[in-house]
Formats: structure tokens, sequence, C-alpha cells
């Protein structure tokens, strides 16, 4: 009978190590809990990602609600924070503050990219192009990536009467994210270089972006192809007109135009861009002798009662003055047009 009190020191020892195995166990699962807890989640990063890729094409509401959720949900994300303040401060860029403001964020942290992109833009503003094209390229070295800075290096570049190199920086930030936008800005420095089939194709990969489609137009002006001019103003019409394609990020962000030297114009709300897209459909209509066309988009646009219609009137007066200038045998019958809606 000896091997009773064996087997029942045997089973102890197997409990023991069972006990001692499932705490073990146990510790280690609370352990591993814990410090998961501290870690960020996955769709934290996600976030950050989702907002640095907002940033560097310009989207910047888009970036303040981004880390604006993710700053709310984790008030301990520095980086979050961080960012938060960038995308908050680039909106205020036309405020008196602006240089103030962003020049306390370059003494926290002068090696940020985008602060250095804020004060280029500042600077570019304010014609000071030495700085800007400074910050510019300083933004660019500290994060190459950084497209939207690459495409106001462009828009310099351009403005400064060296289309070469605006091209280069053009391309870089295709390169980067090929958005409507920067193929906009290049198919408009082939515009003015006067290689319109190069930016009738650049204008041509910009699918529903009403702006390249207009733009396409005036070249066709220009070359006296007005039904073909006619049929890229209805297009854009057209997709100004749809509310799906119109709520595309591409399609919220504003229409810039040069219309002098150190002169700019930009659209910004949707009935700002119909009232623009109306008039250019207006004046095609009349230089093909539509009179009754032509003064029907007119009503369109005083329909839509734009608050800076004088801004988009001066707009169209330089787009004829240059269609003019360029093709002359329109002079008679845009100097008519101007006289009857400018």
């Amino acid at each position: 009978m000896n091997f009773l009190p064996k087997l029942w020191n045997y089973i102890k020892k197997i409990t023991l190590a069972v006990a001692l195995i499932g705490t073990v166990m146990a510790g280690g699962w609370m352990a591993y809990i814990y410090d998961i807890s501290k870690k960020p989640q996955i769709v934290d990063k996600q976030l950050i990602v989702e907002g640095d890729n907002a940033l560097n094409i310009g989207r910047y509401a888009d970036a303040k609600r981004i880390f604006e959720a993710e700053f709310n949900a984790n008030p301990q994300n520095q980086q979050a924070a961080w960012s938060l303040r960038i995308a908050q401060i680039r909106q205020t860029l036309s405020q008196p503050g602006f240089k103030e403001a962003i020049d306390t964020l370059y003494q926290q942290n002068p090696g940020d990219a985008y602060v250095n992109l804020f004060l280029g833009e500042f600077y570019a503003a304010n014609n000071q192009p030495d700085k800007a094209v400074q910050h510019y390229k300083q933004a660019i070295e500290q994060n190459p990536k950084l497209a939207e800075a690459h495409y106001a290096l462009a828009m310099l570049y351009d403005q400064q009467g060296n289309p070469e190199a605006a091209k280069v920086e053009s391309l870089n930030a295709i390169n980067i994210s090929p958005i409507p936008k920067y193929r906009n800005n290049l198919g408009t420095i082939y515009f003015k270089q006067q290689s319109y089939g190069d930016a009738i194709r650049e204008y041509g990969k910009n699918k529903e972006y009403p702006l390249s489609a207009l733009e396409s137009a005036k070249i066709y002006w220009r070359l006296e192809y007005l039904s073909q001019a006619l049929s890229y103003q209805k297009q854009a019409v057209e997709w100004l007109e749809d509310k799906t394609i119109m709520s595309k990020p591409d399609n919220q962000e504003a229409w810039y135009f040069e219309i002098a030297p150190g002169k700019n114009i930009e659209l910004f709300g949707l009935d700002e861009k119909k009232s623009y897209a109306y008039f250019c459909l207006s004046v095609t209509l009349y230089l093909q002798g539509d009179m009754e066309g032509a003064e029907n988009e007119v009503q369109k646009l005083r329909d839509l009662k734009v608050a800076r219609q004088a801004d988009i009137n001066a707009l169209l007066s330089a787009d004829l003055d240059a269609l003019v200038q360029a093709n002359g045998s329109f002079a008679e019958q845009v100097a008519a047009y101007k006289q009857l809606y400018l």
C-alpha cells in the first residue's frame, strides 16, 4: 500500500505545477493587455499618416479634421497636437497675425518642413521671392515628399519668368502626387509657352475637373476652333452642375489665375466657379454668332448673384485681352462683347 502516498505526492506536484503555469500565463496576459493599452492603436497611426498625406498636398481643412479627431481621442499624442497646430495656422495665411504665429512655431521647431513651406508662401505673397525660394528649398530638403512645396516653388519660378525650372518642380510635385491641381499648373506653364499640344494633353489627364476643361477651351479660342472650345466649356458646366463630382476633394479647392504680373485672382465657392464657366461659354456662343445663346448664359450667372462678380468680370476681361493679343481676328467681336457684358 506504499504506492498510495507516492501517488498522492505526485498528484500534489502536478497540481502545483499546473497552478504555477496558470499564474504565469495569467500574469503574462495581464502584462500584455497593459502594454497594449499604453501603445497607440493601429488606427491612430493610420490617422497620422492620412493627416500627413493631406498636409503634403495642401488639403489643410482635411488635415485639421483628421488631426483634431485623433487629438480629441488621444490628448497625449504630441505628434497629432503639433500637426493640428500646423493645419490650423495655414488657414490663417492671409490674416494679420500669421507671421508672428508662424515665427513662434519656427522658433520651436526650425526643422519642420511645413513651417518652412508656410514661411515661403508668406514671403512669396509679400514680394520677397529670394526668401521664399530659400524656405521652399529648405522644406523640400526636410521632407522630399512635400509635394506642396514643389508646387509652390513651381508657381514662383513661373512668375519669375523661369518656365523650365517651373516645369521641373511641377513634374516633381506630380511624381509625388498626381492630383489635378498639379497637372493643371503644368498645363498652364505649357499654355504660357504656347506649347498648346502639350498643354491640352496635360489638361486632358484631369477627368471631371472643370478648370482644366475651361483652360483647354481658351487654347481653342486662340486657334479659332470654336466648336472644340464650346464642347470643353459645356463639359465643364456639366461637371460643375453635378453635385457628386463637385463634392470630390479636388473640386473643393480654389481655382488660381494670374491675370497680370503680380496680380492674382482665386475663385473659391461653387457659384463663383459656375459664374466664370457660364461667362466663358457665353463668349464662345457670341463669337459663333449665337447672340441669344450668349445672353442666356449671362443670365444664368446673373441669377447666381455672386458677391465677387466684379473679380470674375476682371478675370474674363483679362482672358479676352489675352485672346485678342494672341489672335487679332477676334478684336472687333471681343470689343463688342465687352461693351455689352463687362
